[in-house]
């Protein structure tokens, strides 16, 4: 029986931790780590997207794991060279900006900044925009001085008696 317990101990302290780097290559084909069902909830949240069958969700699901794993490995890389195991947000921007690939996300992910120099930002933002473009000289239109002349002559032409 104390055996039976200690086992027991030793499976769920298995289960608790984060699978290794090994465990994770062995994953089942077929299977993904994100829930299809919330995967498929978010794709029906799209306006455009009626239905979906469940092998393009799964392709979805798929691409989206790998697509993480990318983004982490790469905001890993750039802790590592920090000398840091723990991931930060200024690792992933710093993936975002210096990737092309990742050039997409740069509004969603960008460096951080003070709060200083933000207000500065939006300060100049704004006056970039209360400035008037610069006025247009109109242009010459022979068409409308000709219509200006041939009316000047049909009102002087008028007007002096005949």
């Amino acid at each position: 029986m104390a055996e039976e317990g200690s086992t027991k101990a030793q499976t769920e302290t298995q289960h608790s931790q984060p699978p290794t780097q090994q465990q994770q290559q062995e994953r089942t084909p077929g299977t993904t780590i994100l829930p299809i069902a919330r995967v498929k909830r978010v794709i029906k949240d799209d306006k455009d997207v009626n239905l979906i069958n469940n092998e393009a969700t799964f392709c979805v699901t798929a691409a989206t794991e790998l697509f993480m794993e990318y983004l982490v490995s790469e905001g890993l890389n750039r802790a590592r060279k920090d000398k840091r195991k723990t991931i930060f947000y200024k690792d992933l921007a710093s993936a975002v900006s210096s990737i092309e690939q990742f050039e997409f996300l740069e509004d969603v992910i960008p460096h951080t900044m003070t709060l200083k120099s933000a207000l500065e930002r939006r300060k100049e933002a704004l006056n970039e925009e209360d400035t008037p473009p610069a006025k247009k000289q109109k242009t010459h239109r022979p068409q409308e001085d000709e219509k200006m002349d041939t009316e000047d002559q049909q009102q002087t032409s008028s007007s002096t008696p005949a």
